[in-house]
């Protein structure tokens, strides 16, 4: 067999193994793709000055099967901060104060807002208190 006829058998096997099996697949935001035990999600495009959020149930409903309030916890290279519900009233199932984060990347920080004295009657903060998280 000739030289050229070898290398061109071996290129047609490689380029033809190359394809077999080959998947590709675009999505969008927020879009997930299935297949078997792999769940691939695309999210935001990590940057460098926009926190990553992971949403989480913090109240959940046993009997309706359903998360009733979600928390959101904001991670920014090693800081992390959380925006959950402080003062959750059971009976009604609502929230009525949710701490609050904000980041400022020019100076790679957190703001976090908590409640710090809170009215049951009114149901109402009266007393807020900012703490930063970061360097």
């Amino acid at each position: 067999m000739n030289r050229h006829t070898l290398l061109g058998l071996i290129a047609g096997v490689m380029l033809f193994a190359g394809n077999v099996g080959a998947n590709e697949i675009s999505l969008d935001t927020g879009e997930s793709y299935r297949q078997g035990d792999l769940t691939v999600t695309c999210g935001q495009p990590l940057t460098d000055d926009i926190p990553l959020a992971l949403n989480d149930c913090q109240h959940w409903d046993n009997f309706n099967k359903k998360c009733l309030f979600e928390k959101t916890t904001y991670t920014y290279e090693k800081l992390e901060c959380v925006e959950e519900c402080q003062h959750w009233d059971k009976f009604n199932s609502t929230c009525y104060y949710q701490t609050t984060c904000s980041f400022f990347p020019s100076q790679k920080l957190f703001v976090q807002t908590t409640c710090d004295k809170f009215d049951d009657f009114d149901n109402a903060c009266l007393k807020k208190s900012d703490k930063k998280i970061g360097p």
